[in-house]
């Protein structure tokens, strides 16, 4: 093989797996969670450690994310995203595009995380409040000791 043929035939698995969570609107690690792989195998990919897309990992993919091109895993070449299907004609439906699934993918990802966050967010603050009653109530039945103390020292302050 030439030169030539194999520069024209190298696979550049950095940018396809860039291109590819560009798309899908994941972090690398999210992605590996998502399809199921260890995470140091998508940062070799990013980092040129792994030349090209294993068939196990490119077939994990498009079963998590059938919208992505199987093709372009592999050679690079094509769009991303396969296309989204046409409407019949005569339908009033129309066609969602590639950038609109993926803003659609990105916008949803985003949303999920934003929920998930204020889960969190809003178990902590039960948490707290739940602290700050506990507090309240100690706090009101020393208030009331203090209070039955001073009469008590009032009634012998006056018996003296």
């Amino acid at each position: 093989m030439k030169d030539e043929e194999k520069a024209k035939n190298n696979i550049d698995a950095r940018a396809i797996i860039d291109e590819l969570l560009k798309a899908l609107g994941l972090t690398a690690p999210k992605f590996a969670e998502e399809v199921g792989i260890n995470y140091q195998r998508v940062f070799d990919l990013q980092r040129g450690r792994t030349k090209k897309f294993n068939p196990g990992v490119v077939n994990k993919i498009c079963a998590r994310f059938p919208q992505v091109n199987k093709s372009y895993l592999y050679t690079g070449e094509g769009d991303v995203l396969l296309d989204a299907p046409v409407a019949p004609s005569g339908s009033n439906n129309v066609a969602i595009g590639q950038s609109s699934i993926a803003e659609f993918m990105a916008m949803s990802h985003k949303l999920l995380q934003l929920f998930e966050q204020l889960q969190e967010k809003d178990a902590m603050l039960s948490v707290r409040a739940m602290e700050l009653m506990d507090r309240e109530r100690e706090i009101n039945a020393r208030e009331r000791e203090l209070n039955k103390r001073e009469l008590e020292l009032n009634k012998i302050e006056q018996n003296v």
